[in-house]
């Protein structure tokens, strides 16, 4: 259910402010429901990082389709069908890739097993390690509590005293620079099998 001031705000004319292009307007609307959007997303696909290009990328759709917003009666339904098509869609891509990536690692396990492969493996574990401690200090210590630790963002942030969306910036960051650190060190091989190790773990 819509909380009373939301309603008023979109029946006061906030829709067609965004529709004439008010850019104040659309950060309003964007405060009224990221972070509804990103709690929903991240339920479902357990990566702040997704969650964020899902919330967005609702946004972008909901900016190119301004004109027709004052026209939608339940806003907040409309806004959170587009989230819900968004990540339905990126959870069928996540479970094709994991599927591809099940079957490549059943295909290969004896290559993945030989010797040259071990070693692989333990130098791709090994660079994984140095991209977390390259991290900035509160970045690390975000990451590890959240993804090695398995606490939930509202519990980093009451451990760490933050709030939730500096824990949730902490965390985009840290996970986007681990992915440039991993691509700017390693060779093709390497990033294979860290791709499999983080998709079957």
């Amino acid at each position: 259910m819509i909380a009373s001031n939301t309603l008023s705000i979109c029946n006061s004319g906030l829709l067609h402010q965004v529709a004439d292009g008010d850019e104040a307007a659309f950060r309003q609307l964007f405060e009224i429901y990221a972070d509804r959007i990103y709690g929903v997303a991240y339920t479902y696909t357990k990566s702040a990082h997704l969650s964020e290009e899902i919330v967005q990328d609702v946004f972008v759709k909901l900016w190119l389709k301004r004109t027709a917003l004052p026209g939608i009666s339940k806003i907040a339904d409309y806004i959170f069908i587009i989230a819900r098509n968004r990540i339905i869609n990126e959870l069928r891509r996540l479970r094709l890739e994991k599927n591809y990536l099940r079957q490549l690692f059943a295909e290969e396990g004896d290559s993945l097993r030989s010797p040259e492969s071990e070693y692989v493996l333990k130098e791709s574990r090994g660079l994984i390690a140095q991209a977390i401690n390259s991290l900035p200090p509160q970045q690390k210590t975000v990451y590890q509590l959240n993804q090695l630790q398995g606490l939930k963002l509202n519990d980093v942030a009451l451990q760490l005293g933050l709030s939730r969306n500096t824990v949730r910036n902490h965390l985009s960051r840290a996970l986007q620079s681990i992915r440039e650190y991993l691509h700017e060190h390693s060779d093709e091989q390497t990033i294979l099998f860290v791709i499999i190790f983080f998709s079957l773990s």
